[in-house]
């Protein structure tokens, strides 16, 4: 248990990072794709989050901390950012997976497997606060079989389903749920990604597709 709390209870080192939002273009470049292959990780994977993390705990982490779960496998992660460029932020967990977000939308995945290398999804952020849109251009790439980056491009329509409270770890919060509904222009599945957003614009969950292999994503903002 205390292994599977480490990021949480280390948290304080973490939080000198700078944590920035900006309007830089979303890139490839903004990623920095290396960035968590170098970090030395414990030989023990740590336990599924969702068996250790308590809202105590939650209470008392000094950073931020997000609550992930691969939906296809079942696994729930926690992860606490690491630092940031250009307003991509890099999340990090105990068993090397990480994340990268803009604005609190997922831009990248790392150590999942099949992951999402990135994704251009400036359209998307800029109908978040409007509250929906329509012909939205996403980009998604990974490396396929010959490790060489494949962009796959989509039109999607951001609309509002209505109020939803959520509650986790002994706190609820009002939003309201918007579904981003993606058609390939190229190649690629179509795919629905789904986001529960409140009133001063904070993600407070999103569940977000990555790849026909890993499935979506359900990443929770547990501390802010």
């Amino acid at each position: 248990m205390i292994r599977g709390l480490t990021l949480l209870l280390c948290a304080a080192a973490l939080s000198a990072c700078s944590i920035t939002s900006s309007n830089a273009p979303d890139s490839a470049a903004d990623l920095g794709i290396d960035a968590l292959t170098n970090i030395i990780l414990p030989d023990d994977p740590p336990p599924d989050a969702r068996e250790v993390l308590t809202p105590e705990a939650i209470a008392r982490s000094p950073t931020s901390a997000l609550l992930v779960v691969v939906e296809q496998s079942d696994r729930g992660l926690s992860v606490v950012p690491i630092a940031a460029n250009r307003g991509t932020v890099q999340w990090l967990d105990g068993s090397g997976g990480g994340l990268f977000t803009r604005d609190g939308v997922l831009v990248g995945t790392r150590g999942l497997g099949f992951d999402l290398m990135t994704a251009d999804v400036a359209a998307l952020r800029a109908a978040l606060p409007r509250g929906g849109g329509s012909d939205l251009l996403r980009v998604n790439r990974h490396l396929d079989g010959t490790n060489q980056m494949i962009a796959e491009r989509y039109l999607c329509d951001l609309v509002s389903e209505g109020g939803e409270t959520l509650s986790f770890y002994g706190r609820s919060f009002a939003t309201t749920r918007l579904s981003e509904r993606c058609m390939p222009v190229d190649g690629g599945p179509a795919f629905t990604n789904n986001f529960w957003v409140e009133r001063d614009g904070t993600i407070r969950r999103s569940r977000v597709f990555v790849s026909p292999e890993i499935g979506s994503l359900r990443i929770d903002l547990i501390a802010d």
